[in-house]
C-alpha cells in the first residue's frame, strides 16, 4: 500500500499544479466517457470505454474478421491506422448499427477521420508511462483555401516497455490534404512509419495443463538480440460527392502494409510442474504482408422528414498477400552448475547466443482475392421504426503456395450474404429491435506456437441472430440485448497446425448504460454474459467444450465526477472484471478431463483530469493509476498460449491546443 500511496501522490502533484482556465479547443477537450453513445466500445485518442474492442466483440474479433470501415467505406486493415488520422473509433453492434448499411455478423470497426479544418491550429500530446516509456505526438490543422483546401497531419514517436520487460521503439508521420470543390470532397492520405525495435513478448505454452508462476514485473525472459523490425504504411483516398439532391456517392481505395523485416518469437513450452520448460526462439525471414482494398457506394435518398428511404448499391474488393514460414528454430541446452540440462524453468533467465547466421528456407505465400456486389435499403418512419436490409453476392478466391514443395492449394466460394434489421419505437422512449446477418468473414492468423504460425486462415461463413430493447430516460440510455453467433472453430490438429475442427457458438446477453447524471457525474457501464461452446470434430478428438480465452462474464464501468475544486477537477474511475476462461484447447487428464481454466479477476483504475490555461495555451492534464491494487494475472493470447497481464502503472497525459 505504501507504493500505491506514492503513485497517487505523484498523480495529484502532476494534475494540480496549474490554475483553472477557460473553455478549451477540441482536442484538449476530447473525452471518451462523455463522448460515448453506448458501452459497446468507443476509442478517442488513447482513451477507450466500453466492453468491446476491435480485438474482442461478443467473443470474436471484428478486426480479424475483416469488418473494418473508414468513413463507412470497406477497408482491409493490415496495420493500425495512425491516431493523427482518426477522430474516433466505434464498435457498431446492435442499436449502434441500426442504420449502418451492410453490417457484419461480428460487428463493425468504424473509423471516423478528422474533419476539414476550419481554423489553423496545433495539438501536442505527451503520454508518460511510469514505469514503461512514453508517446509523443504532434498534430496540425491548416486551412489553405477558405472552405476548399485543408491540410491535416502530424508526427508521433514512442518508446514503450511492457510489464514483462519487452520493449518497442516506433515512429510515424501522417499527411492528409482535403480538397472540396462544390459538392465533392476528395481526401487522400499517407501514414508511414517503422518499428525500429520490437522485442518479442515471451510466451508460455501450457498445452499440458501446467501453469507456471508469474514472473516478477520487468524481468525480461527474452533475448536481447531478438529485436524485430517492421515497416508499416497506410495510404489511400476517400471520395464523397453529392451528384444531385437525391443521389450521392462515397468510395475509397486503400493500401495497408506491415512488412516484417525481422521477426522473432520467444517460446517457453511448459511440460511439468514448477515451470520446467522447453525453451526456443523462432526467427523469421522477411515477410511481405499487404492488402489493396476499396469500395464504391451510390445512395438514392427519397421521401420527406416523416418517411425516409435510402437505397444503396455498391461494389467492394480486396487483394491481400500474406507471406509466412521459412523460419529458423534456435534452441541451446541450458547449463546448470557446468552441466547441460534438457530444460529450463520458466521465470528464470536463459540466454541463447545469437547465431552467426540464420538457416531460413523458402517462404509460403497466401493470396486472397475477394469481392462483393451489394444492394441495400434503409428506411425510417418517424415515430414508428427503422428497417435495414441488404444482400450481397460475394466472390472469394484463395491461393496458397508452399515454399518448400512448390505445391499450390486453392479454395473458392461464391455465397449469397444478407443482413436484416427491424427496429420498432414502441413509445417515444422505448425501442426494440431484431436482426440477423450472414457474412463471409476472415478467421485471423494462426498463433505463434502453431506449425503454420502466422498463416492467413481461410474465410468462413458466420451467422448471427440478435435482438434487444433500449430505454431512453432523458439523461441517458439503457440497453439490454441478446445474441447468438455461430462460426467454424479453429484449433491445433495432430501435427500442431492451426486448422478448422468443428464449430463454435456464442450465445449471450449484453447490457449498456450511458448517462449524464446531474451536472457532475458521467457513466459508461456495460457487461456481457456469454455461453460459449465448441461442437463437432474437435470434441470427438478430445478437445474441451470451451473456446480458449473467452470469459464467461466481462464487465466494465468508467465514470467521471466533476468537483468544484480548482474550478472543475474531474475524478475518474474504472472497474474491469474478466470472468473465468479456458486456457487449454484439450481436456487435461490430471485435471479430471477438464480444460485448464483461469479464475475471474478485477482491475481497478483511479485517476484525475483537469482542463486549464497556462501561458495562453489551452491544456488538458490527465493522470490515472491502472490496476491500482496491482493484481497479477495471465492474459490468454490463443489456445494454450499465455503472457502476463500488465500490473500497476501510472499514466500521465498532457494535451495542449494552440
Amino acid at each position: 500500500m505504501k507504493q500505491c500511496s506514492g503513485l497517487i501522490a505523484a498523480m495529484m502533484v502532476c494534475v494540480l499544479v496549474a490554475a483553472p482556465g477557460t473553455a478549451l479547443a477540441q482536442r484538449a477537450g476530447e473525452n471518451a466517457v462523455t463522448g460515448s453513445d453506448d458501452a459497446f466500445g468507443t476509442t478517442v485518442g488513447q482513451e477507450s470505454t466500453g466492453i468491446y474492442t476491435d480485438r474482442n466483440t461478443r467473443g470474436f474479433s471484428p478486426l480479424d474478421a475483416g469488418n473494418v470501415r473508414i468513413e463507412g467505406i470497406y477497408f482491409d486493415q493490415v496495420e493500425t491506422l495512425a491516431g493523427r488520422l482518426r477522430r474516433d473509433t466505434a464498435i457498431r453492434v446492435g442499436f449502434g448499427a441500426i442504420d449502418f448499411p451492410f453490417v457484419a455478423p461480428t460487428g463493425v470497426v468504424d473509423h471516423r477521420f478528422r474533419p476539414f479544418p476550419t481554423e489553423a491550429g496545433n495539438s501536442l500530446n505527451v503520454t508518460a508511462y511510469v514505469p514503461g516509456g512514453h508517446i509523443d505526438e504532434w498534430d496540425f490543422r491548416l486551412p489553405l483555401l477558405d472552405r476548399h483546401l485543408g491540410l491535416t497531419g502530424g508526427f508521433a514517436n514512442a518508446r514503450l516497455k511492457q510489464g514483462d520487460g519487452s520493449l518497442s521503439r516506433s515512429w510515424g508521420v501522417t499527411l492528409r490534404p482535403i480538397l472540396r470543390l462544390g459538392e465533392v470532397e476528395f481526401a487522400p492520405y499517407a501514414a508511414i512509419g517503422e518499428f525500429a525495435a520490437n522485442y518479442a513478448r515471451p510466451l508460455a505454452v501450457v498445452r499440458d495443463g501446467y501453469l507456471p508462476e508469474l514472473p516478477p514485473r520487468g524481468k525480461y525472459l527474452g533475448q536481447k538480440w531478438a529485436s524485430g523490425r517492421k515497416h508499416h504504411q497506410n495510404i489511400g483516398a476517400t471520395l464523397k460527392a453529392r451528384i444531385t439532391d437525391k443521389l450521392s456517392f462515397r468510395g475509397g481505395y486503400f493500401y495497408s502494409m506491415g512488412d516484417r523485416l525481422e521477426n522473432y518469437s520467444e517460446i517457453y513450452e511448459v511440460v511439468a510442474q514448477g515451470g520446467l520448460s522447453n525453451h526456443f526462439v523462432i526467427a523469421d525471414p522477411r515477410h511481405d504482408i499487404h492488402s489493396y482494398s476499396g469500395e464504391g457506394q451510390v445512395a438514392l435518398s427519397l421521401g420527406d422528414d416523416r418517411l425516409r428511404h435510402r437505397i444503396f448499391a455498391g461494389y467492394r474488393t480486396r487483394n491481400r498477400l500474406t507471406e509466412t514460414g521459412g523460419s529458423d528454430f534456435i534452441s541451446v541446452a541450458p547449463v546448470v552448475d557446468g552441466q547441460e540440462v534438457s530444460q529450463v524453468v520458466y521465470g528464470q533467465i536463459h540466454r541463447i547466443d545469437e547465431p552467426a547466421s540464420f538457416d531460413f528456407s523458402a517462404v509460403n505465400a497466401g493470396r486472397v482475392r475477394q469481392s462483393s456486389w451489394m444492394l441495400g435499403y434503409v428506411g425510417q418512419l418517424q415515430g414508428v421504426g427503422h428497417l435495414n436490409i441488404g444482400i450481397q453476392k460475394a466472390r472469394y478466391r484463395a491461393r496458397s503456395l508452399d515454399g518448400a514443395t512448390g505445391l499450390i492449394d486453392r479454395s473458392r466460394a461464391d455465397p449469397w450474404l444478407y443482413n436484416a434489421t427491424l427496429m420498432i419505437e414502441a413509445t417515444p422512449k422505448l425501442s426494440v429491435y431484431v436482426a440477423s446477418q450472414r457474412g463471409l468473414e476472415d478467421s485471423g492468423l494462426a498463433p505463434e506456437n502453431a506449425a503454420n504460425r502466422g498463416e492467413q486462415l481461410p474465410a468462413t461463413k458466420t451467422t448471427q441472430y440478435e435482438g434487444g430493447v433500449r430505454w431512453d430516460f432523458g439523461k441517458g440510455k439503457l440497453v439490454l440485448s441478446a445474441f447468438q453467433i455461430s462460426k467454424p472453430y479453429f484449433t491445433y490438429d495432430g501435427a500442431d497446425n492451426f486448422v478448422q475442427l468443428g464449430k463454435r457458438r456464442h450465445r449471450g446477453v449484453e447490457t449498456s448504460l450511458t448517462g449524464h447524471f446531474g451536472d457532475r457525474l458521467d457513466i459508461v457501464a456495460g457487461a456481457v454474459l456469454t455461453n460459449r461452446v465448441v461442437t463437432g470434430e474437435a470434441r470427438e478428438l478430445g478437445y474441451g467444450k470451451l473456446p480458449a480465452g473467452t470469459p464467461s462474464l466481462f464487465g466494465q464501468l468508467d465514470a467521471n465526477y466533476r468537483t468544484d475544486f480548482l474550478g472543475g477537477l474531474v475524478v475518474t474511475g474504472g472497474l474491469h472484471y474478466t470472468g473465468k476462461r479456458a486456457v487449454t484447447a484439450r481436456k487435461i487428464e490430471e485435471l479430471g478431463d477438464r480444460q485448464l481454466t483461469l479464475p475471474g479477476w478485477l482491475r481497478v483504475d483511479l485517476g484525475l483530469r483537469h482542463r486549464f490555461s497556462l501561458g495562453g495555451m489551452d491544456i488538458s492534464a490527465r493522470a490515472v493509476v491502472q490496476n491500482i491494487f496491482n493484481e497479477k494475472e495471465w492474459h490468454v493470447v490463443a489456445a494454450d498460449v499465455l503472457y502476463p497481464e500488465e500490473q500497476r502503472k501510472l499514466l500521465i497525459i498532457l494535451t495542449t491546443d494552440f
